[in-house]
């Protein structure tokens, strides 16, 4: 319920949110670059030109920010060139180092300015409920933040320059690189950007590289052969050092014999997708490095090409393969041995997109279609499953939708490690449930459109892939006419669209299922989507109408014997009467909530009716009784993790009771402790809590007997459910 209340404050009834770890705005200094290659060398002529545009920074105060290009053919070694010319001046850069794969060349979607914008806030150390709405908005305040403390920002392939201009920073010190496979020509034109044109390695840069990997003594007794193999490798420095590792491991073969078996690849190939044409120097290399794989490490490799991104991690190869996991995690160790993957992380690597490409021809030519769609749906299903299993460790109590989804084991988490995968994996997620579309797997998109809800929780960047993921599962919902499915999923958009602002769409989707379950009689999607109507019409202050809707909901649990949905009606109806100034009707229903709670034996269940049930004795001037109540809860709530928001309603609505009744000490200190709270919590309150704090000790100390008032001034709250 949104709006002033008079003389109370009005607590939000919800007991299944979350409510996310304390976070505070502090000056962090990110360094997010990835590991650079140990072996690099050459580019000597691009090295000199990056540091000449680094040079510029110290006499062009009075400019912008310094934007330079690297542009070049797949697998010319941008990325490498980026990351390590990056680490070696990061230190230049007071206010830190971002990176960013924008995706902008791959099997995945392009990553929106939006959501790297959020990123990147969110790693200078704002808050993310302080995150602005749009890109314009994020984009000013980037650019704020960085012209006092100078950065340098890698963008690494980019698909466009309009992914890429929001993203730069303005002022004078700061620099970006931009990697890319397209000219990027509006970025010379409208931003001044630096172009620097990474080719393919020279002759002697590439032998050099061979010589890195393979050992000095080897390369020394065939030069002519090396000449040759970085030749047939088309001097490209990625065909390079996949050809030099194998060789590597072969100690036994020459290099003219490993330069005969590449050249018969290239004479014999069996690649002829047109996708393929114009990288004759990365084929054949492919082709032979993946030739020499056994068969167990050749399947892994082609199958990892059938992941929707090319980054994945161990559990997922696993479930892909049809592997235990620890025979995953040792495949995948020797194929990055081989540098056909890299690992980035413990239990999580990542393909060149080129690599990733080829391994999923190299799955179209060698895996049946039987058993590529048989990898997928393991995949997919196994996702799914453990997004499943994250949203009920996070949303312990929200109601549950049947999906009929693999078992799979358990991770061994708790709610803060199941957000934190969750979260961690949500690109991930959006691309399987994408690639679930494409495949008709209509229950893995509904699955995944459930375990979407966190999102909303999240910056609000993310709110729209929220949108997008119910909105999918609904669609395929309707395609496969699981019309429980589809009701159950409109309940929830409808409480996102709410949560966004969108109030129209949130009435839609709302009343579309009170009207579908009144034809088909089901109570339970009637009475959820009567509980989003009442928390609309809160959200509206239209509360006589949110008690209607209340009520019927209240009679929907009793007819389907859910005390625990019926206790969440009956502390709603005490709110929404507290938010009218019916105070005896709150009363009245809180006490019937504490009956049911009560019973649960669970002190946190409790003390959510014992807080309702203070709001309503506060409400009729029984303060004592109300101050009573809220110490018990105050208790309760302080030793629970995850009840801030709870904590900090409960203290300052106290702070009222405490001033009515002569202690205004007390309600300071209460007041000052709402403040903190609410600060961790970076609810944009905290600073008005703390000025009525401050005003009432004024008040205090001058006597001049407003202090009640000043206890009490601009207290608002709101409550809704989602039972």
């Amino acid at each position: 319920m949104d709006g002033t209340v008079q003389g109370v404050l009005v607590q939000a009834g919800r007991i299944d949110q979350v409510v996310l770890p304390p976070t505070q705005e502090t000056v962090v200094v990110p360094r997010q670059l990835p590991a650079a290659v140990h072996d690099f060398c050459g580019r000597g002529a691009h090295v000199a030109a990056l540091d000449a545009l680094l040079d510029e920074l110290e006499w062009n105060t009075a400019g912008g920010a310094v934007v330079v290009t690297l542009n070049g053919s797949a697998g010319a070694g941008k990325s490498t060139l980026a990351v390590w010319w990056a680490h070696r001046v990061q230190d230049r850069f007071p206010g830190g180092t971002l990176f960013v794969n924008l995706r902008g060349y791959g099997p995945s979607a392009p990553l929106a300015p939006l959501v790297v914008l959020t990123e990147f806030l969110t790693a200078l150390g704002i808050a993310e409920r302080r995150v602005p709405e749009g890109v314009q908005a994020q984009g000013a305040l980037f650019r704020s933040l960085v012209t006092a403390r100078p950065v340098l920002v890698v963008l690494d392939n980019a698909g466009s320059a309009e992914q890429v201009r929001p993203l730069l920073p303005g002022a004078a010190g700061s620099l970006a690189l931009v990697t890319s496979r397209g000219a990027l020509s509006e970025l010379v034109v409208l931003e001044a950007a630096r172009r620097v044109t990474v080719d393919v390695f020279d002759a002697r840069d590439a032998v050099r590289l061979v010589e890195r990997v393979v050992g000095g003594a080897r390369t020394a007794a065939e030069p002519d052969a090396v000449g040759e193999l970085v030749g047939v490798c088309a001097r490209l420095p990625l065909a390079v050092r996949v050809a030099a590792t194998r060789l590597a491991s072969r100690p036994f073969l020459s290099v003219a014999d490993v330069v005969e078996e590449i050249r018969e690849e290239q004479q014999g190939s069996i690649g002829v997708d047109g996708s393929w044409r114009g990288l004759g120097g990365v084929r054949p290399v492919f082709e032979w490095s993946y030739t020499l794989l056994d068969p167990l490490h050749a399947r892994v490799f082609r199958l990892a090409g059938l992941h929707p991104v090319p980054e994945f991690g161990t559990h997922a190869v696993a479930a892909l393969a049809a592997l235990d996991l620890r025979s995953a995690m040792r495949v995948l160790d020797e194929l990055a041995e081989q540098h056909l993957v890299e690992q980035v992380a413990r239990h999580r690597y990542r393909m060149h997109d080129l690599l990733h490409e080829y391994a999923a021809h190299r799955a179209e030519l060698d895996e049946t279609r039987e058993a590529r769609e048989e990898a997928v749906a393991r995949l997919l299903g196994w996702y799914a499953a453990v997004a499943d299993l994250a949203d009920r460790l996070v949303y312990p109590v929200s109601a549950r939708l049947a999906v009929d989804l693999p078992v799979v084991p358990a991770p061994k988490w708790d709610r803060e490690d199941a957000l934190g995968w969750l979260r961690s994996e949500r690109a991930v997620l959006s691309a399987a449930q994408r690639m679930a579309v494409d495949h008709g797997m209509y229950a893995v998109v509904i699955a995944l459109a459930l375990s979407s809800r966190h999102l909303g929780s999240g910056p609000r960047a993310w709110w729209r892939e929220e949108l997008e993921a119910k909105s999918r599962g609904i669609e395929a919902a309707r395609v496969s006419e699981d019309w429980a499915a589809e009701a159950f999923l409109r309940v929830l958009r409808g409480h996102s669209h709410r949560s966004s602002g969108d109030q129209a769409a949130a009435e839609a989707d709302f009343q579309n299922v009170v009207e579908a379950a009144a034809r088909s009689g089901d109570r339970v999607l009637r009475r959820r989507a009567l509980a989003g109507l009442a928390s609309l019409r809160e959200a509206q202050e239209r509360y006589d109408e949110a008690v209607e809707y209340y009520l019927a909901m209240w009679e929907a649990t009793r007819q389907e014997g859910n005390t625990a949905a019926e206790a969440i009606a009956l502390g709603n109806l005490c709110l929404v009467n507290v938010a009218r100034g019916r105070f005896d009707e709150a009363l009245d229903y809180a006490q019937r909530a504490w009956e049911l709670r009560s019973r649960t034996g669970d002190p946190l269940i409790t003390a959510y009716a014992e807080d309702d049930l203070a709001l309503a004795r506060q409400g009729l001037g029984e303060h004592d009784t109300a101050i009573a109540l809220w110490e018990k809860v105050v208790d309760v709530y302080a030793r629970h993790s995850g009840a801030e928001s709870h904590l900090a309603a409960a203290l300052e609505a106290m702070a009222v009771s405490l001033s009515a009744t002569g202690r205004d000490d007390r309600a300071v200190h209460n007041l000052r402790r709402t403040a903190a709270i609410l600060t961790d919590l970076d609810d944009p309150r905290a600073e008005l809590v703390q000025r009525r704090a401050e005003d009432l000790a004024s008040a205090r100390a001058d006597g001049s007997g407003q202090a009640s008032d000043r206890a009490q001034a601009g207290q608002s709250g709101s409550g809704s459910d989602d039972s």
